[in-house]
């Protein structure tokens, strides 16, 4: 997600002109916004998340964290509960809830509302959103305030992150990747010594 965002934003910076007419500097351009986040996440391969740079640039790193986190709930929401509305009865005619729920039982965090908070802050929200409404049996409310909770840091990380400039964020995104492939070793090895 990070790489995605970094090669993203480096379209959006050199594209920004068009963007800016876009998501102009009144209250109908974070409608805007709000609205094509809400898409993106719902038409789950489309992704509006370098547009956070433009938001960040016309109204600063917080209004952008605000209107992201928002548009981002919102549109969880709507995920979540199209998989569950339409999602799961469609499913079910091909194999069982119980089956279905089997992979909830294997791991009973996702179903437990801080498990639901850290999960968002690591997993695509349209990603997550439709693989909760569909594979869990989350309650609606617990998987929302969990879903908003977990959201907020993200959002107003990715809104001060869209501050940074391009070449910064190259150098913050390889750490990053070199930070979790060396927790990927670390725990690799010390599966392979419990064995």
């Amino acid at each position: 997600m990070i790489l995605l965002f970094i090669t993203l934003s480096y379209f959006v910076q050199t594209n920004l002109d068009f963007f800016e007419r876009l998501i102009s500097d009144n209250f109908l351009g974070l409608v805007i916004y709000i609205v094509l986040n809400i898409i993106g996440i719902v038409l789950a391969p489309v992704t509006v998340i370098p547009l956070i740079i433009v938001v960040t640039g016309i109204w600063g790193w917080v209004i952008a964290g605000i209107v992201t986190w928002v548009a981002w709930v919102l549109g969880a929401i709507i995920a979540f509960w199209i998989a569950r509305r339409f999602g799961v009865p469609i499913v079910g005619k091909f194999i069982s809830l119980k089956e279905l729920y089997k992979f909830e039982d294997r791991f009973s965090f996702i179903s437990k509302f801080w498990g639901v908070v850290f999960l968002r802050m690591v997993i695509p929200v349209e990603i997550l959103s439709y693989g909760l409404g569909l594979f869990s049996r989350i309650n609606f409310w617990k998987y929302t305030f969990a879903s908003a909770l977990g959201l907020l840091p993200v959002s107003f990380l990715f809104g001060y992150f869209g501050e940074i400039p391009f070449t910064y964020q190259i150098i913050i995104g390889l750490c990053v990747l070199i930070a979790i492939l060396v927790m990927m070793i670390f725990q690799e090895i010390r599966q392979r010594q419990h064995c």
